[in-house]
Parts: C-alpha cells; sequence; structure tokens
C-alpha cells in the first residue's frame, strides 16, 4: 500500500508542477519478453497514454502515463501453465528532446498485476526515440517489472502526439 501511496504522489506532484499546457500522446509498442517465469521468449504488446508538459520549447518534458501490456505465454512454459501476464503500468515519465528530432528519457512507476496470479512491483523503462514527423515517434526501449517473477521486454514501438 505505500508504494501506491507513493507512486500516486509522485504522478500528481509531476503534473501540477507543469507551467505551460500539456501534450497527450499516446502509443503502442510489440516485443520480445522474458522473465524468470518464462522459458525463452515470448511475445509481448503493449499501449500507453501519456500527459506530457514541456519546459525549454520542449527541451524538457515530464508527466504521467498509464499503460496495459499483456506478455503472451507459452503452454508449455516450465513454470506454470497460466493465462497470459497482464500488467497496467502507472509511472511518472521524463524525456529530453536533443536536436530537435532525438528523444530519451525514462518511466518510473508501480506496475499492478491484473492476471490472477500477479501482484505487482516495481516498473522502469528506458526509452529513446526519434521524430518521423511533427506527430509521430518512433522508438525503442527495455521494461522491467518486479513482481514474484522478474518480467521483462524490449520492445519498438510507435507513439502519436495529439
Amino acid at each position: 500500500m505505500k508504494k501506491l501511496l507513493l507512486t500516486v504522489v509522485l504522478i500528481v506532484g509531476i503534473s501540477f508542477c507543469g507551467k505551460a499546457q500539456g501534450v497527450f500522446k499516446l502509443g503502442a509498442n510489440v516485443g520480445l519478453a522474458s522473465s524468470d517465469a518464462l522459458n525463452g521468449s515470448d511475445l509481448s504488446l503493449g499501449v500507453d497514454a501519456y500527459y506530457m508538459f514541456g519546459y525549454n520549447d520542449a527541451f524538457l518534458s515530464f508527466g504521467p502515463t498509464v499503460g496495459y501490456r499483456n506478455f503472451f505465454i507459452d503452454n508449455n512454459n516450465r513454470y506454470f501453465y497460466r493465462d497470459d501476464a497482464q500488467f497496467v503500468p502507472v509511472a511518472g515519465a521524463a524525456r529530453v528532446k536533443v536536436f530537435g528530432i532525438f528523444t530519451g528519457g525514462i518511466d518510473v512507476g508501480y506496475a499492478f498485476g491484473i492476471s490472477d496470479y500477479l501482484d505487482g512491483g516495481f516498473y522502469v523503462r528506458p526509452i529513446a526515440g526519434i521524430d518521423v514527423g511533427d506527430f509521430i515517434e518512433i522508438n525503442v526501449s527495455y521494461e522491467n517489472y518486479s513482481d514474484r517473477f522478474n518480467w521483462g521486454n524490449a520492445n519498438v514501438g510507435v507513439l502519436f502526439q495529439f
């Protein structure tokens, strides 16, 4: 419960620190999942929503994010025969834009396990991207979820700005 309260306070605090009007971003990603609980690598799919506040002509931006991840688990799994693993990460996001087109940053927060057998835990996602238009970004990232097992995925995604 303390982790949940800390995550909510962090996200609300970051949200209220913005001086400029925010930008809504929506994205999707696909990746190769790995975990202590998986036999090899499996597929993961996810979606994310961001509300980012920019500073210094958007050189630095930050804000809250929420997402959904589905880890497709092979039925020949060595630890358990379960349905897919699903998480809802809630985090604070920070981004730095370099040369006007390259983006680097990190999302840090808590991932709620919504599958029956998952508890949830610490969530971190370093990310790098490149703008391919005024409103589209292609990115690569690595995510890590700390549950009873360590869940991770290396993925590629697309992000749209509204």
